[in-house]
């Protein structure tokens, strides 16, 4: 049991050093690793394959190696067009979505001036809203009665007294 702990706990430790590792190594990187690593890969393919074809010497060129250097070169590439496709892929999502943002809020403002009315419908006006609130507050007669302008003992309005609502259920 402690085997197995244990091995997993080594395994966990290695796994976080790879991933500090990897985050350390973007960061110094700048951006994406790989694009600069197959830069440095693709500089020390050219060097090699002058060297290859200086050293032999006899005037014969190691074409097998030449090969498999090539084809090592071809998938270098194959990644470049690859992540220039997939950037250029990208910035037209991200073109066609903005694109239609506008185009979704453009369509919004439109059919909420069409449909103004059924938008505000059931809306109260603010002498609706006070209506409401003074019949709600004061009962169905508010409005008859006087105008509280007097002046209580400490200088303000007084204000008249809320008539509670008629109890209909009993």
């Amino acid at each position: 049991m402690k085997d197995s702990k244990s091995s997993h706990e080594e395994a966990m430790a290695d796994v976080r050093r790879v991933v500090a590792e990897a985050k350390a190594l973007s960061a110094a990187a700048n951006g994406a690793l790989t694009d600069h690593l197959a830069a440095w890969i693709a500089g020390r393919y050219a060097i090699a394959t002058r060297q290859l074809a200086a050293d032999t010497g006899n005037g014969t060129v190691n074409w097998n190696l030449l090969r498999a250097m090539c084809h090592d070169l071809v998938d270098l590439r194959r990644g470049d067009h690859s992540a220039e496709s997939l950037r250029l892929e990208r910035a037209r999502w991200d073109a066609e979505q903005a694109e239609k943002k506008v185009d979704l809020e453009k369509q919004f403002w439109e059919w909420a001036k069409e449909n103004q009315e059924k938008i505000c419908s059931g809306f109260m006006t603010q002498a609706q809203k006070i209506e409401h609130l003074g019949t709600a507050m004061f009962g169905e007669d508010w409005r008859d009665k006087p105008e509280a302008t007097q002046d209580n003992e400490n200088g303000g309005a007084v204000c008249p007294a809320p008539n509670p609502p008629a109890n209909k259920g009993k």
